[in-house]
């Protein structure tokens, strides 16, 4: 288990921005005055903020910031959502397999076009192209397919693998990309044909539990040089409430050999559930598991340990947005009740959880 250390650099809690909904992506807009969030109520939600950031203080604003109008159209959780890289464009995702393309930087982002079954079922992920040109999406029928950013059309698709398909990524070549199964298989693809060029490994991220397929690859990134493949998961031990320990494993690109596989923690600390490449060269990422338990992690490739891992006050931490700037971060937490506390309810009525984003300044 990996403790809390006092003398390691620290993230500076520099706001907290209240939510009513619980959320699970973020993403800047690109100038940094906009944040979006995927709801979980089928909303996708945004503040307007301060364009440099949050300045640094002693004690952490706790920001009833005015949300604006939320966006709706997804009859589901909004499962995905990127902001183009020249910020003219925002894609959003939910797990009825529909695809909208918005403008973000419109006050009101209007929608530019919308494919209602992008996907049979439930659409994992969706991401910009290097170039910016395409949007690609990968869910639950194990479909890859390439969109064009322009007007929606379909360019390509192509069988992404044998099993459920939980994560992508392009590698900054801008003509391959990877993507992560349920099982633990990592496939590289040439954009322009599809065809698949290597594989990798982390099977290790997934387990047959009785009659549960317990696991998946929950997150894929490349180091900003291309060499290195991180790929977040779990060791999972059993289904049902599934116990099981974060891991990072890192790869190198070329030869598809294991560089290090990273444990976050112990066998209640559940996934990594997103991981981020800083422009410096450095892992960012975020776990959840059981309920109270997360943490951030900041990591350096083949360091024994991260360099930086911050716990409290966040718990269960789903999902994390670097600012354009890259000097803070803004993360999901979870707050609220744990469990099947009938008790608290009242009236009947029974309280739902909610996703307050953190924003935290990075160690110089």
């Amino acid at each position: 288990m990996l403790a809390d250390n006092p003398s390691q650099p620290r993230l500076q809690p520099l706001a907290v921005l209240s939510t009513t909904r619980q959320m699970s992506r973020l993403s800047y807009g690109r100038d940094g005055a906009r944040l979006f969030a995927a709801g979980r109520d089928g909303l996708v939600h945004h503040w307007n903020l301060p364009v440099d950031g949050f300045p640094a203080t002693d004690v952490p604003q706790k920001l009833e910031l005015a949300e604006q109008p939320p966006l709706s159209g997804h009859s589901g959780w909004v499962t995905a959502l990127e902001v183009s890289p020249d910020g003219s464009r925002l894609i959003t995702a939910d797990s009825w397999g529909r695809l909208t393309c918005r403008e973000p930087a419109s006050a009101e982002p209007a929608v530019v076009w919308d494919v209602a079954a992008a996907h049979d079922g439930w659409l994992r992920e969706a991401v910009f192209s290097i170039s910016g040109l395409h949007v690609i999406t990968c869910g639950l029928d194990r479909r890859i397919r390439i969109w064009l950013v322009a007007d929606g059309s379909l360019v390509t698709e192509f069988v992404g693998g044998g099993e459920d398909l939980y994560s992508l990524a392009c590698h900054p070549d801008g003509e391959t990309l990877v993507a992560g199964d349920l099982k633990g298989a990592i496939h590289r693809f040439r954009i322009g044909d599809g065809q698949r060029v290597q594989s990798y490994d982390a099977a290790e991220f997934f387990k047959l539990s009785y009659i549960q397929e317990v696991g998946g690859v929950r997150t894929l990134a490349f180091s900003p040089d291309g060499t290195v493949l991180a790929a977040g998961g779990c060791l999972p031990e059993n289904g049902g409430f599934v116990q099981g320990i974060p891991c990072l494993k890192l790869l190198n690109v070329a030869t598809g050999e294991l560089i290090q596989s990273l444990k976050l923690g112990d066998n209640q600390e559940g996934f990594v559930h997103q991981v981020l490449s800083h422009p410096s060269g450095c892992w960012m990422g975020v776990c959840s598991g059981q309920p109270g338990k997360g943490k951030v992690f900041l990591h350096r490739t083949g360091d024994a340990v991260p360099f930086c891992l911050n716990t409290e006050p966040l718990a269960n931490c789903h999902g994390l947005a670097l600012h354009p700037a890259a000097k803070q971060l803004a993360v999901l937490a979870n707050a609220g009740t744990y469990g099947q506390q009938k008790s608290m309810a009242r009236e009947g009525i029974y309280p739902g959880n909610s996703s307050p984003v953190h924003v935290l300044g990075l160690p110089s």
